[in-house]
């Protein structure tokens, strides 16, 4: 015997079990059959009336079709072929609903692969980027005694200024964030310059006004600084905690003080 036969074998089998019930007819295996419908309605009452997401994403909707059928079979006046019909009907209904929750457990899967492969390719498209920036940026700047500053170094509290520093004797002022978010570099009102911008959301745009400016980043709820253009390329790379102390890291294992934030 082939896989093909088998095969067929396999799916005409509940026409066949219900087929022989039917044709027997017996009063012991229709009442058989009727305890399990029965015992099927409990079921299915309970199952719709919890709150269990697996009852009633999974389980519920099966018996739900099983006990349409058994309804709709309710008016037939041969008891073996009710049951047997019952009983066949159901075999394929659980059939199709396993086949049915495989399928969609192969797409989630899928689905995940597929998006963990973007995210990973977005992060490593991001990063060359902005690697090859980088070292086009510190080509032309060589002759430079300090690199030029970037927006994300500057990043603070609204109202308040920032410091460069590990404690208090060695800190210096670098900027401040005014009360509308506008983040700008320098010691005094004198030599500071417009260099971002932070939104009510937390997004950090670089540029000197808003006509030029352009997502580089983004503050969360927790004060942890992201860098990047979007949700796909972002990645920790410091935090402001609730003393103001700005750390730079992307976790609280290797993250170290670099400044503060505030008057």
């Amino acid at each position: 015997m082939n896989e093909q036969q088998i095969g067929i074998l396999i799916l005409i089998s509940p026409l066949v079990i219900g087929g022989i019930i039917a044709a027997i007819n017996s009063t012991a295996i229709n009442k058989a059959t009727e305890s399990v419908e029965a015992a099927t309605r409990s079921r299915q009452n309970k199952t719709a009336a919890g709150n269990s997401k697996l009852s009633r994403y999974v389980t519920n909707p099966i018996l739900y079709a099983i006990v349409l059928f058994c309804n709709w079979t309710d008016g037939f006046k041969h008891r073996g072929l009710k049951n047997g019909a019952r009983v066949a009907v159901t075999l394929y209904l659980i059939a199709a609903w396993v086949w049915l929750l495989y399928l969609a457990l192969v797409l989630v899967v899928i689905g995940t692969i597929i998006y963990i492969a973007i995210l990973i390719m977005s992060n490593k498209n991001s990063n060359d980027t902005e690697s090859s920036f980088n070292s086009g940026k510190n080509f032309y700047s060589s002759n430079e005694s300090e690199p030029e500053p970037q927006v994300m170094d500057y990043v603070g509290n609204r109202g308040n200024k920032t410091y460069s520093g590990t404690n208090w004797f060695n800190e210096d002022l670098t900027g401040r964030v005014d009360e509308d978010g506008i983040i700008y570099k320098g010691t005094n009102w004198f030599n500071e310059e417009r260099i971002g911008r932070i939104d009510e959301s937390g997004n950090i745009f670089e540029g000197t006004n808003n006509w030029n400016e352009k997502k580089v980043g983004r503050i969360d709820e927790n004060g942890n600084i992201n860098k990047g253009s979007n949700w796909w390329n972002e990645r920790k790379t410091g935090r402001i905690d609730s003393d103001g102390n700005i750390n730079k890291g992307s976790n609280r294992m290797n993250e170290k003080k670099t400044g503060r934030t505030g008057e």
